[in-house]
């Protein structure tokens, strides 16, 4: 039995050769044919596993530091995973706050780890629901470099104000 195939002709930007060419070198496909073929395997198998209710996790080669990939195209990114926290407008800061309350995150979250305080001890403390506080961990620790990077900025703010935060020693 004799193989039929069926030409396929479409323009591409200069843009979009350079991105075929990247992906040929990328994967040491032989011919640019072969490498858009292998791009469309590959987005076939991820879409049929995404229709199975799978999702896509990118870590290390020891299944560590497992990072949540939105694979476009194929499903609906949800980009606000947060129930309980909010943007609020400031100035210069950009970490995120209980909804409903002038109350940064970080500061529930320091809070939680100066004064050891268990989740329900925080959630009666703070008068929030379990769930906002896991949110609030779960949300400072992912984001650990920014809130360190604000905590200095506030820092150096003070400070060029002139106010010492250092604790006075009681002299004798």
């Amino acid at each position: 039995m004799a193989k039929t195939y069926k030409r396929e002709n479409f323009d591409v930007t200069p843009e979009q050769a350079a991105e075929i060419d990247c992906l040929q070198e990328l994967i040491h496909a032989p011919s640019r044919k072969d490498a858009m073929l292998t791009a469309v395997r590959l987005a076939l198998h991820l879409a049929a596993e995404a229709q199975r209710g799978q999702k896509l996790f990118l870590g290390n080669e020891r299944g560590q530091d497992l990072k949540r990939v939105v694979m476009l195209g194929i499903e609906t990114p949800d980009f606000w995973p947060w129930t309980y926290l909010v943007h609020f407008p400031h100035p210069w800061k950009k970490q995120l706050y209980v909804k409903g309350r002038k109350l940064p995150a970080a500061a529930v979250w320091t809070g939680i780890m100066v004064n050891k305080l268990s989740r329900e001890e925080a959630a009666d403390n703070w008068e929030l629901p379990l769930a906002a506080i896991d949110e609030i961990v779960e949300y400072c620790e992912t984001n650990k470099e920014l809130l360190q990077m604000e905590a200095a900025e506030e820092a150096r703010r003070v400070a060029q104000k002139g106010i010492d935060l250092e604790p006075k020693t009681a002299s004798r």
